[in-house]
């Protein structure tokens, strides 16, 4: 009876090193996991922002463009109306 007893206690104590071995598994595979989820998390942030780095610079060239553009019209509008005041001067003389 003895040797039932011991042979129980013996099979209950492996039974519990065996499952508290996999629970530890268990929780490094779940922390490996965690990890690579929080690496992939990271590098979309990484490629989000330097995407929007680059559209807002894409942006900031395009104004400048526009400004430019825009001075240029202006400017040769100006420097026409002063050709056609000049004009009308000299004929009117």
């Amino acid at each position: 009876m003895k040797k039932i007893v011991m042979l129980a206690a013996m099979l209950a104590f492996s039974t519990a090193v065996v499952f508290a071995q996999d629970t530890k598994e268990n929780a490094k595979e779940t922390a490996k996991q965690a990890g690579q989820t929080v690496d992939a998390a990271a590098d979309k942030v990484g490629r989000e922002t330097r995407q929007a780095a680059r559209k807002t610079k894409r942006a900031a060239r395009n104004a400048k463009e526009d400004v430019k553009d825009g001075t240029n019209k202006a400017l040769d509008k100006a420097d026409r109306k002063m050709k056609k005041a000049e004009r009308k001067l000299d004929n009117s003389n």
